[in-house]
């Protein structure tokens, strides 16, 4: 194991920052990646949102603000919205924003040979879906175009309440493509990457930490630590060589003290936790399979073995959006659930094939995931082989090689029901379930345009019934609030609705 605290001290000797006290945070694992176009992991993006921004974004209240743009106009007759740019915005190279540089990026997005996973967020665009899909060859031929350096004009297919928001939402942030082509993946690199957020790449030592300067000299740099071990973490923040840590760095059994001791800080989120079933997969190709994994799981278990930090859920639409099932009567039921394993062809539990569970090896997951395994083999009697992944390794092994069942996570993108239920349709880039259902999917799209909020809930709630009480794609297990530890030269930090600290909004006592 390494030795954090030698690391940390080698660190802070080693590097230049326009500070002598940079803000220490720990990120536990590697980002995926920084190229926003195609990152889908929570460590990318709360770096890519300090060092990039959108044309939106949204305030301390959740209201949809302008970011990038001065304005926009939607003309809801002819289904199109006009956005005008700010002047003087200018990349860290000193090259003004223009309009061109979100076509490019939004080109890019949903080019197939890209292979996004969030190319799904334009869908909404004429003819976005088409091209991404193969079906047309040629861009232009996509609701987007510039008026001039400063004005884009967006055609959609129909109007979309939502659809401002998406813009706010890093896959849609802007790019230089001749960076791009000159660099090719390395143009993510501190010393080719141009960026004209509140922060600048200045280092990434891969596995080990990465700097950001602040373009504003008045801020403090930060030093994004990747500690994925929360015992050393732990030390490190006790010994005073880390400011921050979440939850992911914070050992489970510590918990209870820093609870007693008034240290272990909470906010609540929009962000839920989930098992997915491959339904392409034997025997998970069978929903009642699937239905009686689901009646096997007592998830009161997880408050009590995570302290209260989590709360059981029965909906994938998270309490404090519309829509939301969340105090629905448990599931739970091994009674029944065996009853429809007997009936399904497995009374003979010794015939039920053998079952992969993976995860990503962080924080409390393996805890979680040994919980899942004991209570499938105690209420089935099924043995369920559970396996950890390095994250980076996990996201490429459910594209490439996905298990029978995995455990995954969703932050909010945006704060709107839409970014939860719109994962699991046909073309959804994170739908790592191989589920398609065409009836769920025009659900969807007509909840998505919807003006009455009545109805738009009574829509997202039929939803869900198919998604999660009759198809059983996936089971929803518990809402995950943001902890987390501030030592005392942090005066104040906030993490959004969606897990996103604001590092210039940042208060300390130094």
């Amino acid at each position: 194991m390494k030795n954090f605290l030698l690391i940390i001290f080698l660190i802070l000797s080693s590097i230049n920052v326009s500070h002598s006290s940079p803000i220490r945070i720990n990120i536990g694992s590697e980002p995926g990646t920084l190229d926003w176009n195609l990152a889908t992991d929570s460590s990318s993006f709360q770096i890519i949102n300090n060092i990039m921004a959108g044309l939106t974004s949204f305030n301390e209240e959740l209201k949809l603000v302008p970011n990038l743009a001065e304005s926009w106009i939607i003309n809801k007759k002819d289904k199109t919205i006009t956005i005008k740019i700010k002047e003087g915005i200018r990349w860290s190279d000193g090259k003004e924003l223009i309009a061109k540089h979100f076509i490019d990026s939004w080109e890019r997005l949903l080019n197939p040979d890209t292979a996004a996973d969030y190319a799904y967020f334009l869908y909404d665009i004429k003819h976005a879906k088409e091209y991404n899909l193969g079906e047309t060859k040629e861009f232009k031929s996509v609701g987007i175009k510039s008026l001039d350096d400063k004005t884009i004009l967006i055609s959609l297919n129909e109007n979309k309440s939502y659809f401002m928001s998406l813009l706010s939402f890093m896959s849609t942030f802007p790019i230089r493509i001749e960076k791009i082509k000159e660099h090719n993946e390395e143009w993510i690199q501190p010393e080719n990457i141009l960026t004209l957020g509140k922060y600048s790449l200045s280092k990434w030592e891969s596995h080990e930490y990465i700097l950001l300067e602040p373009r504003n000299k008045s801020l403090k740099s930060v030093l994004l630590l990747m500690n994925d071990n929360p015992s050393s973490s732990l030390a490190m923040f006790e010994n005073g060589k880390l400011d921050v840590i979440d939850g992911g760095g914070i050992p489970l059994l510590e918990i209870p003290y820093l609870q007693s001791k008034k240290l272990l800080n909470f906010e609540s989120q929009f962000r839920n936790n989930y098992i997915g079933f491959n339904v392409k997969k034997f025997p998970f190709n069978n929903k009642e399979v699937r239905k009686a994994f689901s009646l096997a799981i007592d998830k009161s278990i997880f408050e009590k073995v995570l302290y209260n930090t989590v709360i059981k859920t029965e909906s994938w639409i998270p309490p404090g959006l519309i829509g939301s099932i969340h105090d629905n009567k448990p599931r739970y039921n091994k009674e029944i659930a065996n009853k429809i394993l007997d009936q399904n062809g497995f009374k003979d539990r010794t015939k039920f094939p053998t079952v992969k569970f993976l995860f990503p090896e962080s924080g409390n997951n393996r805890i979680i995931a040994e919980i899942l395994q004991t209570m499938w083999i105690e209420n089935l009697d099924i043995q369920v082989d559970i396996r950890g992944l390095e994250w980076k390794i996990y996201l490429i092994t459910l594209d490439l090689d996905r298990p029978h069942m995995f455990r995954a996570g969703w932050a909010a993108d945006y704060p709107d029901p839409h970014n939860f239920m719109n994962i699991f349709t046909c073309n959804g880039g994170n739908n790592e379930t191989g589920w398609c259902d065409s009836a769920y999917d025009k659900k969807i799209d007509k909840a998505s345009y919807e003006t009455s909020e009545e109805k738009r809930k009574e829509m997202y709630i039929d939803a869900q019934e198919k998604l999660i009480y009759d198809q059983n794609t996936i089971i929803p297990l518990f809402i995950s609030n943001q902890i987390y530890l501030k030592n005392k030269n942090i005066r104040k930090i906030n993490f959004s609705k969606m897990g996103i600290i604001d590092f210039s909004r940042v208060e300390t006592n130094y």
